[in-house]
């Protein structure tokens, strides 16, 4: 699965065919506009091997440009080691015809460092390109590029033992760049990636997590759908982490639901299967994991990072030995050493299994300890970091401490004079009067406080449900959309009503039609974030704020509301009534009136009543 956008692929290459023809004739032109009308992967890298025999009469220039086009297709493709030759080919002529930087070189640089990452995910490999384009691009004065090479340097900077400061200095020069220039979503999404990468890397979770969902905001916000799944396989990892199973989860079925919408992923369905397998791993229930991943290789010759589908392999290995099925675990242990012939396995816990296995249990259980060992060095190495890493981030220094330690001093000392002095004031009798005085205004303060909010909360909150009631809802709606549009970020509502409430008072009775209001409102906060506004607008109607949300998202909320609520029963058999909803989503788009955008909305819930309820629909 691609971490990084490929958009600045297509951009880099968009200027360099523009360029190339007015520079250097319009030998690789017709090849370029012919490649332009070819839709398929497959069909296009045919069509470039078929006139590899023709650029021997271009000049190095567009000799350098055709293997960097030639590269990209066998990447997409999936040839690894071709596009590296390819990439290597494209840097040598690009190197030898400019004597200096230019696009094309750094481009170059930075796919073939990508390739590299996707054979072996070693900093040590790929990084020396990703330094050289940045030493380069430094150069150009062409900021979108810029920014994508300090964030592709910056991963190399990922590894614990790294050097933390210098990566998320990389990422503040990005930022500022991205910020400045007034650069797209996309850029700023790559960037946000990039850091919650790099937090996560340091153990970091909580801002980890808070920058991998501002990476996924913003490519929702342009339908970056391979990189919004990318940003959801990422959280999952980062929520088990955190030990937030529950967000894990979430995660994971936004990871299903992507697969299933947007089929021309062909990698996606695999990567989903995966994160579930490991999610549940994670939580000890290894036969559920051992369903996911054998489902994930039942498609890994759909992907071709060789890393993940060693990772599935390896996880079924020890799922299976953790269940005690001995003869699975040997038999995924053949299969794995058949599928990588070339690849030493170095896990101690694998080769601890792989021991037992073979009847060698003394060197089984001195791998098993080696395994152990390793993993307290872990924790040793991360407890002796922690220090640094924490200094890092704060920038706090010991001439700091020394400075608040004094003013702390200083604070001590003049409250122990004030407290000297306050007890000798106390001697007085006019001092006590004062004092009961302020202690009785005090609890008048309170008290009257204490009277003010909760005459504004049963003002605002319906009796019912203790959710806002209407009024409230229509303010802190207005509210919301003022804010929305002075920041200009998306704001999204949901109006939906319970299907055939009627039936439910007709047949119940009104007593158990409350009893479906207050199913359906605590359905409804299951699904909800914690910047949400929900209000009870009507009898069975509801009102539902989404500030920050685009309308996909929205759609997504919708239709998790409608799925949760779908399971609520009410009354008994034989009058057992199945609850459902309606729901209209609706984003604004320029309105400055809450009811216009809610009209709308009202709209799309008709629409979703007409073709049938327990829908949603977008407007």
């Amino acid at each position: 699965m691609y971490s990084l956008s490929r958009v600045f692929i297509f951009i880099s290459l968009s200027l360099i065919c523009a360029v190339a023809p007015f520079v250097h004739g319009q030998n690789l032109s017709g090849i370029e506009q012919k490649l332009q009308t070819i839709t398929d992967p497959a069909a296009q890298l045919d069509f470039l091997l078929s006139r590899q025999s023709e650029i021997s009469a271009f000049d190095r220039q567009q000799q350098a440009q055709y293997w960097f086009l030639l590269g990209s297709s066998q990447e997409k493709n999936k040839q690894l080691e071709q596009a590296l030759a390819s990439f290597s080919e494209a840097v040598r002529l690009s190197q030898a015809y400019h004597q200096g930087p230019s696009v094309l070189l750094v481009e170059s640089l930075l796919e073939r460092a990508y390739v590299r990452y996707l054979q072996t995910y070693d900093t040590r490999l790929y990084c020396p390109d990703r330094k050289l384009a940045l030493e380069q691009a430094r150069q150009l004065g062409n900021k979108p590029l810029l920014v994508k090479v300090l964030v592709r340097y910056a991963f190399c900077f990922k590894d614990f033992n790294a050097d933390l400061p210098r990566g998320l200095a990389l990422l503040d020069e990005a930022i500022a760049i991205a910020t400045h220039s007034q650069l797209s979503p996309r850029e700023h999404a790559m960037i946000y990636n990039a850091s919650g990468l790099l937090y996560k890397n340091y153990h970091v979770y909580e801002k980890s997590y808070d920058f991998l969902n501002k990476a996924y905001q913003q490519w929702a916000s342009v339908n970056d759908y391979q990189d919004m799944f990318n940003m959801q396989f990422s959280l999952v990892d980062t929520a088990i982490d955190m030990k937030r199973f529950d967000l894990a989860a979430k995660h994971v079925d936004t990871l299903f639901y992507l697969a299933k919408n947007q089929k021309q992923f062909n990698d996606f369905s695999f990567f989903s299967h995966l994160s579930a397998g490991y999610l549940a791993y994670s939580q000890g229930k290894f036969k559920e994991s051992v369903a996911q991943l054998q489902l994930a290789l039942e498609q890994s010759d759909k992907t071709g990072e060789v890393y993940f589908i060693r990772r599935v392999h390896t996880f079924l290995i020890i799922n299976y030995f953790r269940l005690g099925k001995f003869s699975e675990s040997q038999e995924q242990l053949a299969t794995y050493r058949s599928a990588f012939p070339g690849h030493e396995i170095d896990s101690a816990e694998i080769l601890a299994i792989s021991a037992f296995l073979d009847g060698k249990h003394s060197h089984a259980m001195e791998q098993f300890y080696r395994h152990l060992d390793q993993e307290v060095d872990k924790r040793r190495d991360f407890v002796l970091r922690s220090t640094s890493t924490t200094a890092s981030l704060f920038n706090v220094n010991i001439t700091e401490l020394d400075n608040k330690i004094l003013q702390q001093e200083l604070e001590i000392n003049a409250l122990k004079f004030d407290k000297e002095q306050e007890q000798k004031r106390n001697a007085y009798l006019f001092l006590v009067l004062v004092s009961f005085l302020a202690f009785a205004l005090i609890l008048l303060s309170w008290h009257l406080l204490r009277t003010r909010k909760t005459f504004r909360y049963r003002a605002q909150t319906d009796h019912l449900t203790r959710i806002a009631n209407r009024r409230h809802s229509f303010e802190q709606g207005q509210l919301m959309l003022n804010q929305a549009q002075a920041l200009r970020q998306p704001l999204s509502l949901i109006v939906f009503d319970i299907d055939h409430f009627k039936l439910v008072n007709d047949t119940l009775g009104h007593e158990m039609g409350d009893q479906a209001i207050i199913q359906v409102v605590a359905k409804t906060k299951e699904c909800l974030r914690k910047q949400d506004h929900l209000g009870r607008i009507g009898g069975e109607e509801f009102l539902l704020l989404l500030p920050e949300t685009p309308g996909e998202q929205a759609v997504e909320i919708a239709e998790r509301i409608r799925a949760k609520v779908a399971t609520s029963r009410i009354g008994e058999e034989p009058n057992l009534i199945h609850l459902s909803v309606s729901l209209g989503v609706v984003c604004a788009d320029g309105e400055k009136n809450l009811q216009a955008l809610i009209n709308r909305g009202d709209k799309a819930l008709y629409q979703a009543k007409a073709e049938g309820r327990n829908r949603a629909v977008m407007a």
